[in-house]
């Protein structure tokens, strides 16, 4: 049913894994991909994504390994005691098997014995984690159980709200966001309710969804939702905030966007370096993904430990926001690119562990 991805699938991205499965189940006609890049720090913990790869099992493969990577970063810089997992599934377009697949899922995640925990994301909902519930215990983001679990994407919502915060004030400004413009790709479970925070806020919001449902649930908020992203990207922003699918900005975009701030709920949300060093170029103080969007994995991790004081949570939560200030005022400083300074400072608290796990001599 499952087989480790063999060296001639991305090779240039899965040497880096731990490991990664292929999973196939031939009676539910699931196909899917559980990658594990990390467990240094902890269970490698990450969400189940379905949804349409037009590359089909290769497609979803890498986007697994980058997705696995980027939640790595993100426990790390979080300081939680998690690795970085994820795991994609192919939707075929084939309705009626969703239930079938999802139990042949969960038993690919109860087979890993821990290694992997995964958790709700793009295509699956809290009802879905309940599902897989019924086959392993390795799975967070389930239906509330007094104060624990429930959907983690107000926690995410929460932290790139205060991420805004911050870079505003790096930037020497008030962090208040009231009169600002800012602009929201995709509108969906995060982006949707980031949205709606900033509207309350006051903050004048122009959001993009192609989902006619998503824009709709605006009306009312004072949110100009658009279809199209070009009507978005086009206009003069304070911040822009991608809640979408990753890879939004290459560098022929980082070089016309007209903001100050790039900050937002999507994972990998520059397609490659190039990107971040024209944003940096340019002055735009990108924040990196993997600080911003921390909230719903800090959510969730509390529910894997059983840590259900809602106090507890909302200062784990506020805190993202000093970290943010902290990486982002040091990037200025020194004049550096906030992605690679964060992801150094991450990667440094991983190789700190990985030594001391290491046997004597080994160090």
């Amino acid at each position: 049913m499952t087989n480790e991805a063999h060296a001639g699938l991305s090779a240039s991205l899965s040497w880096t894994h731990e490991r990664v499965v292929i999973v196939h189940d031939p009676a539910s006609g699931l196909q899917g991909v559980i990658a594990i890049h990390s467990t240094v720090l902890g269970p490698a913990l990450g969400g189940l994504r379905i949804r349409a790869y037009d590359g089909g099992p290769a497609e979803a493969l890498d986007d697994a390994l980058r997705l696995s990577h980027a939640m790595t970063l993100k426990a790390s810089a979080a300081g939680l005691d998690l690795g970085g997992g994820k795991a994609v599934v192919v939707d075929d377009g084939r309705a009626g098997r969703r239930e079938a697949r999802l139990d042949a899922f969960a038993r690919e995640v109860e087979a890993l014995g821990g290694a992997y925990v995964t958790a709700e994301d793009i295509g699956t909902t809290t009802a879905d984690m309940d599902r897989i519930a019924l086959h392993t215990e390795h799975v967070v983001g389930r239906s509330p159980r007094g104060t624990l679990g429930g959907d983690p994407s107000p926690s995410t919502a929460r932290t790139v709200l205060g991420a805004m915060r911050a870079a505003l004030q790096v930037l020497g400004e008030p962090d208040d966001l009231e009169g600002r413009t800012v602009g929201v790709v995709g509108l969906g479970k995060v982006g949707g309710r980031l949205a709606r925070r900033l509207a309350e806020a006051g903050a004048r919001v122009i959001g993009c969804d192609p989902v006619p449902e998503a824009r709709a649930q605006m009306a009312g908020l004072g949110v100009e939702a658009v279809a199209r992203p070009d009507a978005v990207l086009a206009r003069e922003l304070d911040v822009l905030a991608p809640c979408a699918t990753g890879g939004l900005i290459d560098a022929a975009l980082a070089g016309a966007l007209r903001c100050r701030v790039v900050c937002g709920a999507a994972n990998n949300p520059l397609r490659g370096p190039r990107a971040a060093e024209r944003l940096h170029a340019r002055g735009v103080l990108y924040v990196p993904d993997f600080l911003a969007n921390c909230g719903g994995l800090i959510h969730v991790d509390a529910e894997r430990r059983r840590d259900g004081d809602p106090a507890r949570l909302a200062a784990a939560l506020d805190a993202a926001r000093e970290r943010v200030h902290a990486v982002l005022e040091h990037a200025v400083r020194e004049r550096r690119e906030p992605a690679r300074l964060a992801a150094e400072l991450a990667w440094r608290r991983i190789a700190v562990a990985s030594r001391a796990a290491a046997p004597p001599g080994v160090r």
